[in-house]
């Protein structure tokens, strides 16, 4: 074999060694490309994901804080509407002595007061319902004595002798007890 004929074939060798080593490095570029494509998706995916899960916490607090607010609203016009119908009632209540059903309601809110009272007592009133507590306490058979120095829109405190407070029966005192009930059933209505 001739010097040349080695060198050729050492040349085909080379070349042949050189695109095997192409191909093969080929060959690893190319997992590698993939491999680091795939992991560019999943850290795409990753940071999609967490920013969706951001938008969803956002919104979810935007919503509440939105709700929240929306309640707060509401409470405050129910507040608003309870205690206006409270201030018209007050109101209708200092018109209620001037009608003829007043000396009705007077009675059964004394005789209330009254019930089970075996001692000696007080019935308080406004002094504009001084006389009409006289006629109703004498009518009703009931010794006590009358004081004319409560401020009142109508109705009766009936005391012991002692001072102590039995019964404090006064169309105020009335329209106080029904204000939880009233506020309640105002909160169930405007839901």
């Amino acid at each position: 074999m001739a010097i040349e004929d080695i060198f050729k074939a050492l040349d085909e060798q080379a070349d042949a060694e050189c695109s095997e080593l192409l191909r093969a490095a080929e060959g690893q570029a190319g997992a590698i490309l993939a491999e680091a494509q795939a992991e560019a998706d999943r850290i795409q995916e990753q940071r999609l994901q967490a920013a969706q899960e951001l938008v969803k916490q956002k919104t979810g607090k935007t919503l509440n804080a939105a709700k929240l607010d929306n309640k707060k609203q509401l409470a405050a016009v129910r507040e608003s509407v309870v205690q206006q119908v409270f201030k018209e009632a007050a109101t209708k209540l200092g018109t209620l002595r001037s009608t003829k059903e007043y000396e009705s309601i007077f009675k059964a809110l004394l005789e209330e007061a009254l019930a089970g009272v075996d001692e000696d007592c007080t019935i308080q009133v406004d002094p504009a319902d001084a006389g009409l507590a006289e006629k109703v306490a004498k009518s009703l058979k009931a010794d006590c004595t009358i004081d004319a120095s409560l401020q009142s829109s109508g109705g009766v405190v009936v005391t012991t002798a002692k001072g102590r407070v039995l019964r404090h029966n006064t169309l105020e005192s009335r329209l106080a007890k029904s204000h939880e009930f009233t506020y309640a059933r105002v909160s169930e209505i405007l839901g």
